[in-house]
């Protein structure tokens, strides 16, 4: 039997199960991504703070890959809406698809608290870091600074093709990313138009290489908020 007491999660996924209770699916600080039941909780006022997004200390039991949930309290809750709002369940999705259950992820956990906090602030910088950590803390990071072939610094003034496989690859035709975009991107650098534009398309290029052919919903629900 595991017992874990006063544990902080981000809540990634809600629903319902059976006629009062919610399945829910977090992340965990020092255990990954976890599944929860929570019984009774959806005809409780109490199951009002089982939403996705918020932070929350808890304690769970069990034997199984699904873990009974015990007592919890609220301990943050982003204010966000609009496309905000949607851009934190994209980052909720990508989270809950790409980790492996009961993988402790702390890095990500505090990447994820972070970016949850800044959305309202600068959305499209903060979507392109927490999907490079992401990326970086799950081992299939990029190298933004070497030529995958070479082993040659990226030179601002070349440019660069990019296979998710590789990496970026020097191109003598002049087509592809150019390098001043690659550098900037690894200096986590998003204010010129172009850079997000590059770190966007490569992204997510990388990140579906490991998601699959299974869409991300929230995705389709971020480009209806942002062309109403």
């Amino acid at each position: 039997m595991t017992r874990v007491t006063d544990e902080p999660i981000i809540l990634l996924h809600s629903r319902a199960y059976r006629e009062s209770s919610l399945i829910l699916s977090a992340l965990s600080l020092h255990h990954g991504r976890v599944s929860l039941i929570s019984r009774g909780a959806k005809s409780s006022r109490r199951g009002r703070v089982l939403q996705p997004l918020n932070t929350l200390r808890v304690s769970w039991s069990g034997r199984s890959t699904l873990l009974t949930m015990g007592s919890f309290e609220l301990d943050a809750q982003p204010i966000l809406s609009g496309t905000a709002l949607v851009a934190g369940l994209y980052l909720a999705e990508l989270t809950s698809r790409l980790l492996t259950e009961r993988e402790a992820h702390p890095r990500l956990f505090s990447g994820l608290y972070w970016a949850l906090d800044n959305l309202t602030d600068d959305l499209e910088a903060v979507l392109r870091r927490f999907e490079k950590l992401l990326l970086d803390d799950l081992g299939y990071g990029l190298d933004f600074r070497t030529d995958a072939l070479s082993g040659r610094a990226i030179d601002p003034e070349n440019f660069y093709r990019f296979d998710p496989t590789q990496g970026f690859v020097f191109s003598a035709s002049g087509r592809g990313y150019p390098g001043s975009a690659l550098l900037a991107i690894a200096q986590g650098e998003y204010t010129d138009a172009l850079v997000r534009k590059v770190a966007k398309r490569i992204f997510r290029q990388a990140l579906a290489l490991h998601l699959g052919p299974r869409p991300l919903l929230s995705r389709k629900l971020l480009f209806q908020a942002r062309v109403s």
